[in-house]
């Protein structure tokens, strides 16, 4: 009796330290200053937020494994920049590049003022195993736009 009681302890005592032992994972923004990414996840872990340039995202534990970083990217100053090109939005900001160019006028009723984010993820396959803590930087050389999830796909 007192064998299958250590037993079933053992048993337990393993199930338990696996849960402790998953891998956590932090993701931090190093694409640019203009970049916005949102919605990024990792092996099961999703992180709800939007990170502007050097922000990170909490840790979490996910899944271990290899997968790719997935995310949605807004690049504020090209939007901004189409803005402007295209006179949608009259002094929506003077982005650098901007200057000199002559918006043509419209018809109201075609401007989308709401920005486009974009599905994108790492190029480089990224990989945690069981007690790891692993931060991962998104820089610019390293992702690619992810056509497995659903558009938009844009540029």
């Amino acid at each position: 009796m007192l064998r299958r009681k250590l037993i079933w302890m053992f048993i337990l005592i393993v199930i338990v330290g696996c849960d402790l032992a998953y891998p956590e994972v932090a993701v931090v923004n190093k694409t640019n200053k203009y970049i916005l990414l949102k919605n990024v996840s990792f092996k099961g872990c999703i992180w709800n937020t939007v990170l502007a340039y050097g922000e990170a995202t909490s840790p979490q534990q996910c899944l271990p494994g290899e997968d790719k970083v997935h995310f949605q990217k807004f690049d504020a100053e090209e939007y901004c920049q189409e803005q402007v090109k295209d006179g949608t939005i009259n002094g929506l900001c003077q982005c650098e590049g901007s200057e000199g160019i002559t918006a043509p006028v419209i018809d109201a009723g075609l401007i989308n003022v709401n920005p486009t984010w974009f599905n994108y993820q790492t190029i480089s396959i990224k990989h945690v195993g069981y007690g790891d803590f692993k931060v991962y930087e998104i820089t610019l050389d390293d992702i690619e736009q992810d056509f497995s999830t659903p558009g938009p796909y844009g540029h």
